[in-house]
Order: C-alpha cells, then sequence, then structure tokens
C-alpha cells in the first residue's frame, strides 16, 4: 500500500474519515482469472505475480486493496505446516485432504501432533522468502506490506479434520477438540509473529475464519471466542482485522470483546442491523454483495452500492467507520465495469458529504 492509503485506512479506524474508501480484498481467487493467468503460474512465476497485482492497481487507482501483495496459495499455507496433502489446479484453488476423521482417536491424535516451525514447514517458508523478494519491488513502487495474513485457528482446523468432524467433535468431545484447537491458535499466532519479523513495515493483521461462524451465538460465545481472542490479544500493538463472510452473524456481539477493529462480512447480513449488533466501536468493511460484481450488470452494482451505503448511515448516524467493498473477498469472474461501478457509487456519494 502507498502511505496515502495507510493513511486512509488509520482514519476510518479512528472514525475521522472525511470520505468513504473502498477496500478490496483481492487474492487468488480473483487475480489470475481477472488477469488472463492459471491459478499455478500465479503461484509459481513471480513475474505472472508481480505483473498481475501491478495490474488492478493500475486499473483501479481508486480502491485500496488489502492486504496488498498477498502472498498465499489459497488456504494452504498453515494446513501443509501440519502436514496436510495439497494438490493444486490449473483453474481453481489448492485441495488439502485431511491427516484424519477418526473421531475416537482424534483426541490422541491431535495431541501427539507436531507444532510446525512457520520458517521450514509446509508453504510457510516459501510464502516469507516470496514476502521479501515482492517488499523490494514494492518499495521501487511506492508502497509498502502495510498487513499480514492468516487463516484463523477453526479454518485450519477444518482442513486438518474436515469442517463436520470439527464441529462433531467440538460438540461431544470438548476435551480431544481442544487439543486440535489449542495447537492451531499457537500456529496461527507463529505464523503472524513470523510474517511479522519478516516485512517489519507490517502495521495490521487480518484473521480470516468462516467457520466458527458455524455456531450459535451462545455456542460462539462458550466455544469459539476465547481460541479467537487468544489470537487477537497476541497482537496489542497492531491493527486487528477480521473476516468472516459466513452467513449467521453469531460472532457480531463479541467482535469488540475479541479484540477486532476492522470487520469484513457476509452481505447476507443487512449492514444498518449488523451495525446495532456489533455496536460503534468496530469499523465496518463491506457489504457488497461479492457475486453481483461476476454476474450483475453496472447499473445494478451502483444502485446495490449506493443502497449499502445509506443503510449504514441512518443506522450509524454518519459515514464514518465504512469501508466500502464486497462482502467478502472479490469472487472469480469479477469485472471491470462492475468493479468501477461500486468505486463510482462510492465517489458520487462521496460528493454529498
Amino acid at each position: 500500500m502507498t502511505q496515502d492509503q495507510i493513511q486512509r485506512l488509520e482514519e476510518t479506524i479512528r472514525y475521522e474519515n472525511d470520505k468513504i474508501h473502498v477496500a478490496l480484498i483481492a487474492d487468488s481467487p480473483w487475480i489470475p482469472g481477472y488477469c488472463g493467468d492459471t491459478f499455478i503460474d500465479y503461484y509459481a512465476r513471480n513475474e505472472v505475480f508481480i505483473a498481475g497485482n501491478r495490474k488492478i492497481r493500475k486499473d483501479f487507482p481508486d480502491a485500496i486493496f488489502v492486504p496488498s501483495w498477498w502472498v498465499e496459495y489459497g488456504m494452504a499455507a498453515e494446513p501443509t505446516g501440519f502436514g496436510c496433502p495439497t494438490c493444486f489446479f490449473e483453474d481453481n484453488l489448492p485441495h488439502m485432504y485431511p491427516l484424519t476423521e477418526d473421531l475416537e482417536t482424534a483426541g490422541e491424535f491431535f495431541g501427539n501432533l507436531r507444532m510446525p516451525d512457520p520458517k521450514a514447514d509446509g508453504f510457510m517458508p516459501l510464502i516469507l522468502n516470496q514476502q521479501r523478494y515482492y517488499q523490494k519491488l514494492m518499495e521501487q513502487d511506492g508502497e509498502e506490506v502495510y498487513m499480514v495474513c492468516a487463516r484463523g485457528p477453526f479454518t485450519v482446523a477444518s482442513h486438518m479434520f474436515t469442517v463436520t468432524q470439527l464441529l462433531m467433535l467440538m460438540m461431544t468431545d470438548p476435551e480431544a477438540a481442544d487439543k486440535l484447537l489449542s495447537k492451531t491458535v499457537e500456529c496461527v499466532k507463529l505464523w503472524l509473529e513470523a510474517q511479522l519479523d519478516n516485512v517489519k513495515t507490517a502495521k495490521a493483521v487480518m484473521v480470516l475464519d468462516d467457520v466458527c461462524g458455524y455456531f450459535s451465538p451462545e455456542d460462539f460465545k462458550t466455544l469459539c471466542m476465547p481460541y479467537m481472542k487468544q489470537v487477537f490479544d497476541a497482537f496489542p500493538e497492531v491493527r486487528r482485522y477480521f473476516h468472516n463472510d459466513f452467513t449467521s452473524n453469531s460472532c457480531y456481539p463479541y467482535l469488540a470483546e475479541m479484540g477486532v477493529e476492522v470487520f469484513n462480512f457476509t452481505h447476507m447480513q443487512e449492514i444498518g442491523e449488523s451495525r446495532k449488533l456489533v455496536g460503534d466501536k468496530v469499523v465496518f468493511m463491506g457489504n457488497v454483495p461479492p457475486m453481483l460484481l461476476a454476474q450483475g450488470d453496472p447499473k445494478t452494482v451502483y444502485e446495490t452500492t449506493k443502497s449499502v451505503i445509506e443503510s449504514y448511515v441512518a443506522a450509524n448516524g454518519s459515514h464514518h467507520g465504512l469501508l466500502i467493498g464486497p462482502g467478502g473477498g472479490m469472487p472469480m469472474g469479477a469485472v471491470k465495469p462492475n468493479i468501477d461501478a461500486m468505486i463510482q457509487a462510492v465517489k458520487d456519494y462521496n460528493l454529498t458529504l
């Protein structure tokens, strides 16, 4: 990100933004297809990654890309550290196979599992190396690494044990589930720490975890929040972003207590009602329907974006504390005319402020 973009984010987090800004979570689900590349080329060829990230900046100069120059292999970084087998595709994200699906032996299996070293295990050391390499190129473009990211402990665990088995284990054998989740929490913390140490300039972390949203509000508070809070509490000196675009709002009342400062969430939850649930201490980043950017038309995108802003302002009492973007990451197939329409709607609304 440029210093100007970082300043715009910081002003928004402090509820001092004089304008609404567009913030887009952009990574491999969208960038390779948008740029006409395969996923494998995007992951494996530095020149393809560099060209793709420079292209989206050129095409959308008014957008802030979050986290910006994100080095990732889908969701494979942390699970491969634990040893999850992984396969790659030309036209889609990597797929990981679980380490086990046996509920009866899960406690023993995960209790004996070795904690990965981010500097040596799985894809994490490759990502660290690429971060260092790309950082030099970013500096030539007048940018720096503002944020580092990790999948959250429940999402990491779900790739090691499948979502269904994880949910069953948490409800039927909390002690065994704790052996797994305690390790994924520690892994997420170690991975974020390694990245912060690696790039030095980062001023924020983003944790992405949809799986913790599968629970009811009551179960989220007792079963999920303690683990999520451990992650965010480990980074009091940086900004804390949280992505959860699962369809439920079970985590919303607990975001501030978890330490979340910026929340990217689903378009399935109305933004005004979400503001009432979350309270006024957390900045919103959303929540234009993502697939509208791929399957809609510019007029519909424009009107929908305006409606999202107006609903937020009506509930919040002002435009402060809002970043406009998809209710989740940029989807596969999102096209330039629709993205331009979303950005233009924000520009036009800003003229009224």
